[in-house]
């Protein structure tokens, strides 16, 4: 706005106000005043993104960008300020008219600079916003360059602080939509801004604290008031909590999650604020509360959770908030997130069968899938396939408490045609993309492994989904190899002549069977990350450069699992190994996901 103003009041002196030697003076003033606050606009542009995404912390602890950020707009007031003594930005001639100084092009890379710094910014964060917002927040960039060229060329049209406001406008229409993100009877955030904030959370690595508030007695409460007086409460109960989290200086944002419950959230790690805060919220509202004159008995849950430290992902952050209530008693007290585990985990294994057998009637496994970087080929040229489960009430569960129920339960039979069943659909699909993938890796459990029947069962999958033999790669434990030996090696014998290749998975996890291993026709071996995680140490890497040689001397390749940094990589490269696994790369990921990295490499 205050640019748009003096570009017009600057321009007024060609147009309605006569040019005289008495007003050169204001027109220096408000074209210095227009290249001062025109080229501040991309810099505040850049910080409205940093809040959009929110990426403050990332910009706080790195002083690179922080230099980026602020020094060419440094540079433009420098050069700004030297054009009182030698006019190269602009002058104004003899006829008192406006002209362009060569310095003015300074100005220009500059705008350029925060442009390609503001589009590689958007790009990079793409997937912390939807589709809709990513467009909005882009089309600045290329609408506003249009409009700098036409101005640069064609000096009489004034289109750029035009554009600029258009583009503004559809960012407050597509982005700022109050209606997004705020709770409409409360004014406060709502449960999309909660889970769009907790999804950029842990997409960015950004550290946060969680009090969870919850009124276990809400649905009796709404049961007994009416309306109006149900959301005076509401009301009454978000004031509690903002006045008690101002008291002890917590900055945090006030989230309403619905149906009683309340999310205060914050990134700054003050835990003697934090429980002050929680403390005082358990004391008030396990109390009797006025609202409406009525005085009403309230029951509530208070827990404080961190992540990543207690809970890692965003799914299992949303199921945690909808449930922590159930496992724990209400009362003046704040709840400890490792009592709640316990509790959870107890009735967790307890449903565990039931969960299963829900699972599989009702299709709620999914399989993901982790890419293997192949060091001779230098891409991506397999997989391996790692099962999940989603439940309602619990989130994600993780595969060693589910498969080793199965396991028990005997449902692993079922749970691994699922997998077999949907890898090959999977790879039929990979064909018809042209995804450039060799192989896909599949777990076998030990039970799989003594079936009679798996050879016939794996060449029924195979031929269902017209694929050949060495798309897939069977991986078996040290364990499993070594149990009921006659009928596994049998079964790796045959599968083998029929052109499957085998690995043999976590090798490193305990004692190893050389002779074993040399007995079957194993292709891969995969080191463990027990291993994997030790290889600082001068005497494991003695023993790993000597285990690796001695596999790759038998004709054997090596896969290495759990790779989290680029030392790590450059060090088993170093060793010789084939392939590398891990988080350095990406975690497992969902299919769409998955071929979608795939494309990108």
């Amino acid at each position: 706005m205050l640019t748009t103003i003096v570009d017009i009041w600057s321009e007024a002196y060609s147009v309605w106000i006569p040019a005289k030697e008495t007003n050169i003076g204001i027109r220096t003033v408000l074209c210095f005043l227009y290249f001062l606050l025109r080229n501040l606009t991309p810099l505040i542009y850049q910080l409205f993104l940093y809040a959009v995404t929110d990426t403050w912390h990332i910009l706080k602890r790195n002083r690179i960008w922080q230099i980026l950020l602020v020094v060419p707009y440094a540079i433009v007031c420098l050069v700004l300020l030297s054009n009182s003594i030698n006019h190269k930005v602009f002058y104004f001639d003899e006829n008192l008219i406006y002209q362009r100084g060569p310095f003015l092009y300074i100005l220009y890379v500059v705008s350029g600079f925060y442009f390609l710094y503001g589009m590689i910014f958007l790009i990079y964060y793409k997937k912390v916003l939807s589709f809709d917002k990513f467009v909005a927040l882009l089309c600045m960039y290329p609408l506003n360059l249009l409009a700098v060229l036409i101005q640069l060329f064609f000096q009489k049209l004034m289109v750029e602080m035009f554009m600029t406001t258009l583009t503004i406008l559809m960012v407050t229409l597509i982005v700022q939509r109050a209606e997004e993100t705020i709770n409409p009877v409360l004014g406060e955030r709502s449960y999309i801004s909660y889970t769009t904030d907790m999804k950029k959370a842990f997409y960015i690595y950004k550290p946060i604290t969680t009090i969870f508030v919850k009124i276990s007695n809400y649905p009796a409460l709404l049961s007994i008031l009416e309306n109006d007086s149900c959301n005076a409460l509401l009301k009454k109960i978000a004031s509690i909590l903002k006045s008690h989290n101002t008291e002890v200086s917590l900055p945090a944002d006030l989230y309403y999650l619905e149906n009683g419950l309340f999310a205060l959230v914050t990134e700054e790690d003050l835990p003697e604020q934090i429980k002050g805060t929680a403390k005082r919220i358990a004391s008030v509202l396990n109390r009797k509360v006025q609202s409406n004159q009525l005085e009403i008995s309230l029951e509530a849950c208070v827990c404080i959770l961190k992540c990543p430290e207690n809970i890692d992902n965003y799914e299992t952050l949303l199921a945690f908030g909808k449930s922590f209530h159930t496992y724990l008693p209400h009362g003046n007290v704040v709840n400890d997130v490792m009592e709640i585990d316990d509790q959870r985990m107890f009735r967790l294994q307890n449903e565990m069968g039931s969960i299963i057998s829900t699972a599989i009637t009702e299709k709620r496994f999914e399989m993901y899938y982790q890419p293997i970087y192949s060091v001779k080929e230098n891409k991506f040229n397999s997989a391996e396939a790692l099962i999940r489960l989603k439940d309602d009430h619990y989130g994600f569960i993780s595969p060693e408490l589910f498969i080793t129920a199965a396991e028990k339960n005997g449902t692993i039979l079922q749970i691994g045609d699922f997998v077999l069943d949907d890898v090959c659909r999977f790879l039929s699909d990979c064909r018809k993309k042209s995804l450039p993938l060799q192989y896909i890796e599949i777990n076998l459990s030990m039970t799989q492994c003594i079936q009679n029947d798996l050879t016939d069962k794996i060449q029924f999958y195979l031929e269902k989904y017209d694929l050949k033999p060495e798309q897939i790669n069977l991986e078996i434990t040290e364990t499993a190899a070594n149990e009921a030996q006659e009928i596994v090696e049998e079964n790796i014998q045959k599968l083998t002549n029929q052109g499957i290749a085998f690995s043999l998975d976590d090798y490193g996890t305990g004692y190893s069977n050389i002779s074993r291993i040399m007995e079957l026709p194993f292709r891969i071996i995969k080191l463990d990350k027990s291993l994997v995680d030790k290889v600082e140490d001068s005497k494991m890497r003695i023993l790993l450069k000597n285990t690796i040689h001695m596999i790759k001397e038998i004709g054997m390749e090596i896969v290495v699992e759990g790779v989290e940094t680029k030392e790590m990589l450059n060090q088993f490269t170093e060793l010789g190994c084939d392939f590398i696994q891990g988080y350095y790369f990406s975690k497992p990921l969902p299919e769409q996901e998955f071929v979608n990295f795939i494309q990108n490499q």
